[in-house]
């Protein structure tokens, strides 16, 4: 049995997997929603600082730059170094960097064209801000990328402004904040949340399987019983714990046990008084109707002597008591079916030879109707295991069926068989079958035509008899036909007794 088939008839699988599939599912999508909050909301958190003192950092140099106008201090380069250094802690240290840039990239002095504090690359300014730092006279910023001559890389904000000194030219300054231990706070809460949710699930799929076996448990218990109910076990019930609705049920589960307990006991007894009262009749009229049966053969030898409204009477009596004696033997052979205690007396059977005797028997029924029996048979002998009794009155029962109903129409019979099967087809074109009737046609005393008259009365049995006789063999017997073009009945035996026939020696669909 492979995992597919497990997993479809499991209804604790397919709600424990659906139900941890749906957490897993929600607590990720609302996991990843809050973590991408929390880092949004720390990144901004700092970048807003990050404005601020960067803008202050700018105000604090350029005031620093013009009191040095103001004492005319001619050498610059120191006040320059001191305002690039002015932070004792580097933006890897959640501290600050400063770029200092001459606009015309070129050296005033001692004051180099670019400055920079902490061996910070000047990279680490993207040319296109700086393009609009040159152009604007407001503050501006962006997220950038910190890279030192190490090699070290952060993730971090600039800050710029454009610095416009009259001793000095233009310059550029910018201040750069790094984001590497807001970074950090952001993984870690990135690990707790991943570890709670992950002991959520756990946890989730923990109580999933208690609150599944809970409410399985019973519906289980439930499954086995009825199981055990249609195997034959009536006694069987489920145990009902509580009032809740699980209980209601078991309690209407174990009513409705007792109900078809009840109901199958009273039928079972019905169909046994049925059974014995169908054979003790078949029984009992048996030796009336051979005292009957002795009296009319001696009226009927004598009928010639009689007035021919007597001597037909008498023909009348003989023909009625010879159906009498038909419809008992029937009787006594579905009691038998019935009481299941039909059996088979198998011998080595040639199929075809049998066929053609049953046809050859029924030669003078099949005149009287202006019908032709037409055999297609093998060559050689078709031998196979079973009864010759029944298998003979399974082909009288269809041959007869087919005679009464073929309107002078002939009859085809045909023998074909395989590795494993014989097949033995009847076909009229005739009166033919409807659906309706198709579905019928095996019932017991049942006719499509109850009120069309026939020449050969029938019991009404001889279908439902021949197709429980196929079946007791191991066989089948189908039926094909159309209104008014015919019927087509195939009775299928194994070759073998006991083993079963892979396919039909017959097995496509006639045409008529």
């Amino acid at each position: 049995m492979n995992v597919l088939s497990i997993f479809s008839r499991s209804l604790f699988l397919k709600v424990f997997t659906f139900s941890s599939i749906t957490s897993i599912a929600l607590i990720y999508f609302l996991g990843s929603n809050l973590y991408t909050r929390i880092s949004d909301g720390i990144i901004n958190d700092k970048i807003a600082a990050s404005i601020s003192e960067g803008e202050s950092a700018i105000q604090y140099a350029n005031y620093r730059f013009v009191i040095a106008e103001l004492n005319r201090t001619k050498d610059l380069a120191p006040l320059v170094q001191e305002i690039v250094n002015s932070s004792n802690v580097s933006a890897k240290d959640s501290g600050r960097e400063v770029v200092f840039i001459n606009s015309a990239n070129s050296k005033r002095g001692d004051i180099p064209a670019v400055s920079t504090s902490n061996f910070l690359k000047e990279e680490s300014v993207p040319f296109k801000f700086r393009e609009r730092v040159q152009k604007s006279d407001e503050l501006l910023w962006r997220e950038t990328k910190l890279r030192y001559i190490n090699g070290e890389v952060l993730d971090g904000v600039v800050i710029g402004k454009l610095l416009s000194l009259s001793n000095l030219g233009t310059y550029e300054m910018y201040v750069l904040f790094g984001f590497d231990a807001q970074q950090q706070n952001i993984d870690l809460i990135g690990q707790s949340m991943w570890g709670t949710g992950l002991l959520l699930i756990a946890l989730i799929m923990i109580v999933a399987s208690v609150v599944l076996q809970q409410v399985i448990r019973p519906v289980k218990n439930a499954a086995e019983v009825a199981e055990q109910l249609s195997s034959g076990d009536l006694v069987k019930r489920m145990e009902v714990r509580g009032q809740d609705e699980i209980a209601r049920l078991g309690n209407a589960f174990n009513d409705m046990a007792d109900t078809l307990e009840q109901q199958i006991t009273r039928l079972e007894n019905l169909s046994r008084v049925q059974q014995r009262f169908v054979s003790d009749v078949s029984h009992e009229l048996r030796t009336p109707l051979t005292t009957i049966r002795m009296a009319s053969d001696v009226i009927y030898a004598a009928r010639d002597s009689f007035d021919p409204v007597i001597a037909r009477s008498a023909e009348l009596l003989l023909s009625q008591i010879e159906r009498f004696e038909n419809l008992l033997a029937d009787l006594l052979e579905v009691s038998r079916f019935d009481a299941e205690v039909a059996s088979l007396s198998l011998d080595r059977v040639d199929v075809s030879a049998l066929v053609k005797r049953c046809a050859d028997d029924l030669g003078i029924a099949s005149k009287e109707r202006d019908s032709v029996l037409r055999i297609q048979a093998p060559e050689e002998k078709l031998i196979i295991d079973a009864d010759p009794r029944r298998l003979e009155r399974i082909m009288r029962n269809l041959l007869a069926n087919a005679i009464d109903h073929s309107e002078g129409q002939p009859i085809d019979v045909t023998i074909k068989t395989n590795d494993s099967a014989v097949s033995i087809s009847v076909k009229d074109y005739g009166v033919g079958l409807t659906p309706s009737h198709i579905e019928r046609v095996f019932d017991r005393f049942w006719r499509a035509d109850p009120s069309r008259s026939r020449i050969r009365g029938g019991t009404g049995l001889g279908l439902s008899i021949a197709r429980e006789d196929a079946q007791l063999h191991g066989g089948e017997i189908r039926v094909w036909g159309e209104i008014g073009k015919g019927s087509n009945f195939v009775v299928t035996l194994p070759i073998a007794h006991g083993r079963a026939y892979t396919e039909p020696a017959l097995s496509e669909i006639p045409t008529f």
